[in-house]
């Protein structure tokens, strides 16, 4: 059955109810078993990936390896296409959904890697390292990898340093890219590396990206493209953020080692395609187009995708701002997306999404805007933080009718508290896991009083 939000009629919709549509309709359009079916086709014998063609007669065996948040259902349309040509499949996700698939399935922890993790990460290595040049191995990869999946460098990092060294990497305030920079260093998958061990057999590589554009080699950490991976930035990362003291012993030791490590490159001759699926940007389009539908003025802030997200909200609220005075007669509608910094401050409910969207709902109270406006941001996986919610939405009246409760929305900030404020005073958004990743969506929407 419909939320009832897709019930109510246009002439009765409030801002909340148009975010919460337009946010509903995106995740519909980047569902992974719907771009997989427009982009990968099969002819007879012949597997058509975008422009390239691959004769599936050359191979004995097909073999199925997929990990991160979307791999079933990734796994699941592969199959579909492929059928009995698969002889072998291993899928890893977060957890078990209704998805039909005979591969086998491991279900891992994210965001702090489990024994699963270690135990997948042990037998997709066994299993490429099984495949000869007879093998035709297709890769699905996709955000959340780097925690499903894992092989420590050495027998010297216990699964409890791994979790340590995530939960802290996490939790520092952190960019992906600083983040990927050290779990590559204690890695014999990240980096490049689980690509080397499968460079005997051919292979195929299907990405749904949770990473900025252009850059896989740093979604679930690159294990499979070549890179040119060095320690030098892992310790930047680890002098930025003041990681040293608080980092296990056993992995400062493996970063140190690794400035000794060979570079994964250059024995990338067997891979026959490697393609993005999709990514943040085509969430962003979507939402544009549903956006635009519903009547809005829209523009997409394609440079506001990571940073702190307290600076990412002003920029967002200056923008929207401007939009208001060009386009003073329409409702406009701002759209961002990536993942925004949120540092854990407190012990208590929620994720960047909820936060960005109290943040920006306060600060619009205090701007005493004379215009409706609301403020929507939600993971396209279904999960924000250590909350069960996609994330919220609300509107400035919002945090006034709390302050006449006695519900003051900076302490929930403070805490990192957020879930608990929307909790009670309302704009939660529920989606359940997904089964995808592409990072996250933020919606500003204004219009005239």
């Amino acid at each position: 059955m419909a939320p009832p939000h897709f019930l109510i009629t246009e002439t009765e919709m409030t801002l909340e109810d148009d975010a919460r549509l337009i946010f509903h309709r995106t995740l519909k359009a980047v569902d992974p078993k719907t771009v997989i079916r427009k982009k990968i086709k099969l002819k007879e014998n012949t597997l058509c990936v975008e422009k390239q063609e691959i004769d599936l007669s050359r191979f004995k065996e097909i073999v199925l390896i997929g990990f991160g948040k979307a791999s079933l259902k990734m796994g699941e349309s592969v199959e579909e296409l492929l059928g009995d040509r698969i002889k072998k499949g291993l899928l890893v996700c977060d957890r078990r959904r209704n998805v039909k698939v005979k591969s086998d399935v491991i279900i891992a922890r994210h965001p702090v890697p489990d024994a699963n993790s270690l135990e997948a990460g042990r037998r997709i290595v066994s299993l490429v390292q099984s495949c000869d040049e007879n093998s035709l191995i297709v890769f699905l990869v996709s955000g959340g990898g780097s925690s499903l999946v894992e092989l420590p460098a050495n027998s010297e990092i216990t699964l409890e340093d791994i979790r340590e060294l995530n939960r802290i990497l996490t939790g520092c305030g952190a960019n992906i890219s600083d983040i990927n920079y050290v779990r590559k260093c204690i890695s014999k998958i990240k980096g490049g590396r689980l690509g080397f061990l499968a460079s005997r057999a051919s292979s195929v590589a299907l990405f749904i990206s949770d990473v900025n554009p252009g850059d896989l080699a740093s979604l679930a950490s690159n294990p499979l493209l070549p890179e040119d991976a060095t320690a030098e930035p892992a310790k930047g990362t680890i002098d930025r953020y003041d990681l040293e003291s608080r980092l296990p012993r056993s992995v400062l030791k493996a970063v140190e080692e690794s400035l000794g490590r060979d570079n994964v490159t250059g024995w990338e001759k067997n891979r026959l395609a490697d393609l993005l699926l999709m990514e943040n940007s085509d969430a962003l389009e979507a939402a544009s187009r549903f956006a635009a539908h519903l009547g809005y003025r829209v523009k997409i802030a394609r440079d506001l995708i990571e940073g702190d997200y307290e600076e990412i909200a002003e920029e967002l609220i200056r923008l929207l701002m401007n939009l208001r005075s060009e386009f003073a007669d329409s409702p406009v509608c701002l759209i961002s997306g990536g993942e925004v910094s949120c540092p854990v401050k407190g012990s208590g409910y929620g994720g960047r999404n909820q936060e960005f969207v109290l943040y920006c709902a306060s600060r619009l109270s205090e701007m005493s805007v004379p215009s409706k406006a609301a403020a929507l941001s939600c993971g396209t996986d279904g999960i924000d933080g250590n909350s069960n919610a996609a994330g919220s939405v609300a509107i400035p009246e919002l945090i006034s009718a709390a302050r006449d409760q006695g519900i003051i929305s900076s302490d929930f900030i403070q805490r990192s508290d957020s879930h608990s404020f929307f909790k009670r005073m309302g704009g939660l958004i529920f989606t359940g896991p997904t089964g995808n990743n592409v990072r996250d969506v933020r919606l500003l929407l204004i219009k005239p009083c």
